[in-house]
Parts: C-alpha cells; sequence; structure tokens
C-alpha cells in the first residue's frame, strides 16, 4: 500500500522525496548512501542475506598478483575442476570480499547515535544459533569470522558472548561462554506464525450504489475501442505487399512481411545454377544503369553491360546472368522505341499517404504510408507510361494469370504516380522478358 501510495504521488505530478529528509521523517537509504550521515535510530535489516560470491565461480579468476586462475579439464573422467592458481585467487578474492562487507556492516552500524536495532530472519533459528554455538566452542575466532555466509553470522557470534542472550541459549543445548559485556543489548526472538486462513469480511447487502455509478461502470466494462481494426493494420506498406518484387522492399526499411519466406539451403547439385531472383537483380540493375541509345543491336547491350561493370555498377556475376538478346529484343519493339526518350524515370522510389481503405475496406479515414519503386516511367506532355520488367520463368499458357497476380501492385503505381506528377496515367504495361513480350494493364 505504501509503495501505491508513492506512485499515485509521482503520476499526479508531486515527488515522493525531497533532496534533503526533514526531521520528522523515516528514511530508506542503502548502506553506501549512509556514509557520514547520523540518525538517532537505525534500523539494520536484511542481516540473513548471503555475500555475493559468483565472481569466485567464474571459470577465468585474474588478480594483479597472482595472475590468471583456470579450471583443469580431465577428459578421460569428463570432470571439470579448478586449478591451483584459481584456489590461490578465489582465495585471495574471497578474503578481500568478507574485508569490504566487514567495512560496510561496521559503517552500517555506526550511523546510529542513540538506537541501533538489527534483525536476522531464518526458517530454522534453532539450526543456525547450534551451528554456531558448537563452532565457537571449539574453533579460532578469526576461522570462524572468515567462514561467515552472511553478515548475520557475525552479529550472532558477538551475541553468543554476552549475558544478555538468554533467547538464544534456550534453543540450544550447547551454549558458549557468556559474560557481561557494555553496553547494554536487547536480544529476543519472535516467531512469526503465517496464517492460511482468509480474513471473513462482511458487506453490507442493504447499501444501494447509486444508479449513475451503475450506469458509468457498466459503459466502462463493457467499452469496447471503436478502431480495433487500425491497430492491426501495419503504419507503413509496400507496394510489394500488393503483389510485386523484392525491389520496393529496398525502400521500405522494417516493413512488416505479411507473410515471412523461408529460404531453404540450396542442393549441392545446384550451387552453381542462378536463382530466378538472382537472374531478376541482374536484369533490372542492368536496365537501371544502361544507355539505352546504345542498345539498337546486340553486341551494343554488350559493350553497355562490359561498361557497367568497370564502373561498378555491375559485378562480373551479374554480367554473366544478363541476357543480352533479351534487352536487345525489347528495344526493337514499339514499347522499347518509347524508351529512347529524354523525359524517362528509372527505379523512381516513391512514398505517400493513402486512404487505408485501399489496402483493407474497414480502415477508412486511417492513413498508411505507401513505399514502392517504379522500374521505368516516360513522363509525357499529356500523360505518364509505366513500365515494369519482369524476369519471370513462365509459359505462354501462365501468362494472364501472372498478369492478373501484378495487376493490383500496377495499380498502385499508377494511383502514385498521377498524384504524385499530378497528370493522368495513360498507359501501364507489364514486359516480361523471357516471353518477350508486353502486355497493358
Amino acid at each position: 500500500q505504501f509503495l501505491e501510495h508513492l506512485q499515485a504521488l509521482s503520476e499526479n505530478g508531486y515527488s515522493a522525496h525531497g533532496e534533503k529528509s526533514s526531521d520528522q521523517c523515516v528514511t530508506i537509504m542503502t548502506i553506501h548512501k549512509s556514509k557520514g550521515l547520523e540518525f538517532p535510530v537505525v534500523f539494520l535489516c536484511g542481516l540473513s542475506r548471503d555475500f555475493n560470491t559468483e565472481g569466485l565461480r567464474a571459470q577465468v579468476l585474474c588478480d594483479k598478483t597472482l595472475g590468471l586462475g583456470l579450471s583443469c579439464l580431465d577428459q578421460v573422467n569428463r570432470v571439470r575442476y579448478p586449478g591451483l592458481m584459481k584456489r590461490a585467487i578465489a582465495a585471495k578474492m574471497q578474503t578481500e570480499g568478507l574485508s569490504e562487507e566487514l567495512r560496510v556492516l561496521y559503517v552500517a552500524m555506526t550511523r546510529a547515535r542513540d538506537r541501533l536495532i538489527m534483525t536476522y530472519a531464518a526458517n530454522r533459528l534453532d539450526m543456525d544459533i547450534r551451528n554456531i554455538a558448537t563452532r565457537m566452542r571449539d574453533s579460532d575466532p578469526v576461522l570462524l569470522a572468515s567462514e561467515a555466509k552472511c553478515p548475520g553470522d557475525w552479529i550472532l557470534q558477538a551475541a553468543l558472548k554476552r549475558t544478555e542472550a538468554g533467547a538464544f541459549f534456550g534453543l540450544v543445548d550447547c551454549a558458549p561462554p557468556a559474560e557481561v559485556l557494555p553496553p547494554f543489548w536487547k536480544i529476543s526472538v519472535v516467531d512469526v506464525q503465517i496464517s492460511s486462513e482468509t480474513a471473513d469480511v462482511s458487506f453490507d447487502d442493504d447499501r444501494e450504489v447509486p444508479e449513475n455509478i451503475l450506469s458509468e461502470l457498466s459503459q466502462m466494462l463493457t467499452f469496447t475501442y471503436p478502431y480495433q481494426q487500425a491497430t492491426q493494420a501495419p503504419s507503413k506498406l509496400v507496394a510489394t505487399q500488393m503483389k510485386g518484387r523484392d525491389k520496393d522492399n529496398e525502400v521500405a526499411q522494417n516493413v512488416e512481411t505479411i507473410r515471412p519466406y523461408y529460404a531453404a539451403r540450396r542442393p549441392s547439385f545446384a550451387q552453381g545454377m542462378p536463382s530466378g531472383t538472382e537472374f531478376g537483380t541482374a536484369m533490372h540493375a542492368a536496365m537501371q544503369y544502361i544507355n539505352f541509345s546504345r542498345c539498337d543491336t546486340e553486341d551494343g547491350v554488350r559493350s553497355e553491360i562490359q561498361r557497367l561493370v568497370q564502373e561498378g555498377f555491375l559485378t562480373e556475376r551479374d554480367a554473366e546472368l544478363v541476357n543480352c538478346r533479351q534487352i536487345f529484343r525489347l528495344f526493337s519493339t514499339p514499347l522499347g522505341q518509347k524508351l529512347l526518350k529524354e523525359n524517362i524515370l528509372r527505379e523512381y522510389k516513391f512514398s505517400l499517404l493513402i486512404d487505408g481503405s485501399e489496402y483493407q475496406e474497414s480502415l477508412i479515414d486511417e492513413k498508411i504510408l505507401l513505399q514502392g519503386v517504379v522500374d521505368c516511367a516516360i513522363i509525357e506532355d499529356d500523360g505518364i507510361i509505366i513500365i515494369d520488367f519482369k524476369s519471370d520463368n513462365i509459359t505462354p499458357q501462365q501468362l494472364m494469370d501472372t498478369v492478373d497476380r501484378y495487376r493490383m501492385q500496377v495499380n498502385t503505381y499508377k494511383n502514385a504516380l498521377s498524384r504524385i506528377f499530378e497528370m493522368p496515367v495513360k498507359e501501364a504495361f507489364l514486359y516480361f522478358f523471357r516471353l518477350e513480350q508486353a502486355v497493358s494493364v
């Protein structure tokens, strides 16, 4: 409840604590932060917390004097054990760690001016007391102190030497010698019983809840977010999500794909064979940088490909995959002749906001960022001509089905360029390199 109170204060803009504490308050702080401060009453809690010895279990221990300590591996018996140097370093680190813990405990105990209250919690306190009391009678005090597992071990060792520890002596039958030592300690054992019974809480059934409160509660409990579809819709789309190619993904980073694709490892007998994606990437790269005016002959196309390799636009692998004859045949068609005009856009990247209803009917008035890349566009005075190059390995019988798959993507390009250039799109074509055929969409 106290933490919830502090959180409520913070949510309402109030500070739960100040830089300087007033005299009439309780201050909760770490021991390190309490250095140099004093308080009338100090509660030192958590003395049963074990020391942190995780660093001693590392596989490699380092010390500026002793050097490097490693674990040894017995491959025959399949066991690993610490080497001699590692044991020495671990012993030194444990001694230094205990010394630091003892200094921290001293700092905590000396913060109190009038009264110091220390608490130690244990499930089996009698066993802890008996273990310490038995060892105190026969062990060296320094050795016993060095084997402490928590700060409470040191406090209990000191308490068992005092006559005020009657509550402890009643738990064991082997109490060590005790004597009267100033100042006076008050030592007590508190047995906390955790009850599993639930409290019987009764409510006044005669109380009536006002109708307006019932109405508000009903509205809140039955509330349904009216724009649930928008929470499941992507904030960014690429044209390939309408159906397309990998090139659009290059312009849209961190776009969540609808159907993730998991590529299997290629078999060894197909390692040297180019994939359809590699062929398509090479053909698109060639069409992006090639000089169209030099493509009137197949040799001209081939010389252009070599130029692109020399200038770093294509790799040797891409040059081997480019089909020069297919590119030459493109420029032998009326559509290819249109590409010789000056006002040509290649690999045109675009980003614009579209209405969500274009992606899903339930997303009316929602805005989605659409991104994509148009292979080629011819800007004329009376309109725009879009050409999208395809390298699909299809047969003439599969042509129209393939066109239908890409129709939505091409329509997306048409709407985008029409909005960007504020001009109508006169024509849009899909050109299939393998079939050497253009289809109007």
